[in-house]
């Protein structure tokens, strides 16, 4: 039995390697959520404000604004706040996360990740937010 019906959910991806992105965004569309991208920080919080997505997959190396910058930014502004974001990295230093955490990240995943353990954390995330419940920017 199925707690959420994914299509009523849109994903924005930000992750500069082309690898994992395509790896994410087409796990995440064949468990039927709508994915939008990003390939760096500065494009991340363009395509997050005209995307309103329901939640938001961050890289945290990213050129232009790191995933961390990108994240203090988002939880700043009060149209975006209320988003949860979880953290992508190969990085896995228990600094990384509580940086990640207290920065105001719902969760934290380390690469290399199992696509069982994606689907799961991204189920997880948006049971965050009602469906439906987009951001007005």
């Amino acid at each position: 039995m199925q707690l959420h019906d994914p299509r009523d959910y849109k994903i924005v991806v930000a992750e500069d390697d082309e690898a994992v992105l395509d790896l994410v965004r087409t796990r995440l569309m064949l468990a039927g959520y709508a994915t939008t991208y990003a390939r760096n920080g500065l494009e991340a919080l363009k395509v997050i404000g005209t995307t309103r997505p329901s939640a938001i997959i961050l890289d945290v190396n990213m050129p232009e604004l790191d995933g961390f910058s990108v994240l203090k930014i988002l939880k700043d502004k009060s149209a975006t706040m209320n988003i949860p974001v979880m953290m992508l990295t190969a990085r896995n230093a228990p600094q990384d996360v509580e940086k990640a955490i207290s920065l105001g990240a719902a969760d934290f995943l380390t690469k290399p990740f199992k696509d069982e353990t994606l689907l799961l954390r991204v189920a997880r995330l948006v049971r965050v937010r009602p469906a439906g419940d987009t951001v007005q920017v």
